[in-house]
């Protein structure tokens, strides 16, 4: 059974979903909070013909288990936020806000038991989920798929390095100079203090 709901209700920035429970309802049921990888999402974070958020809801609320799925707030205010932000776009508004949010919806639903709320978080949404949960998330566990314990940066030279070896030696060497540079500046990040970090620019983008 699908549910349409909206998350933020009331704040700048509402979001639909979909919350799936399962058939039967008559007690207080566990759920789960599915929460995105990077990059704009539908609430099915479709990909092509793929809709994984929606075959894991239906998956889990057929054994028992509420799910609950939403649109990423960059896929619907994407450009509205990049306007109001000046680029100053952290994944506290990209990720984290409305997930906490998403929690507290299904604690004050009467059908779910508050104790047993979990959050599921996908390649970025995997990475965050800790800080999620220490950021009033409360959630009774953390379930982290494809997530990674390395910093954004390393992931993106990690791929840089793969798609490097794979092209022909003269193109290397020119690429290799390229990335020597962006690894400096994602060195010279860490030193940096929170202003700092907004005035320097990575890949066209502030560090922010």
């Amino acid at each position: 059974m699908n549910e349409k709901i909206i998350i933020g209700r009331g704040t700048k920035y509402p979001l639909n979903g979909i919350l799936s429970l399962p058939d039967n309802c008559s007690s207080e049921v566990p759920a789960v909070v599915l929460v995105h990888g990077s990059g704009p999402a539908d609430m099915d974070e479709s990909i092509g013909a793929n809709k994984p958020f929606r075959d894991i809801a239906e998956a889990l609320s057929a054994k028992g288990i509420a799910v609950l799925r939403y649109d990423k707030r960059t896929k619907i205010y994407g450009k509205q936020m990049l306007k109001e932000s000046s680029g100053d776009m952290t994944v506290e508004s990209e990720t984290i806000e409305d997930a906490i949010l998403a929690a507290k919806l299904l604690k004050n639903d009467g059908r779910i038991d508050p104790d047993k709320v979990y959050i599921l978080g996908h390649s970025l949404g995997g990475m965050l989920a800790p800080r999620i949960d220490a950021e009033s998330g409360d959630f009774a566990g953390i379930i982290i798929c494809a997530g990674s314990p390395r910093i954004l940066s390393d992931i993106l030279l990690s791929q840089n390095d793969d798609m490097l070896s794979q092209l022909p030696k003269f193109l290397q060497k020119i690429a290799n100079r390229q990335i020597a540079g962006l690894k400096a500046k994602f060195d010279a990040i860490s030193g940096m203090s929170k202003e700092e970090a907004k005035k320097t620019k990575v890949l066209g983008k502030t560090c922010a």
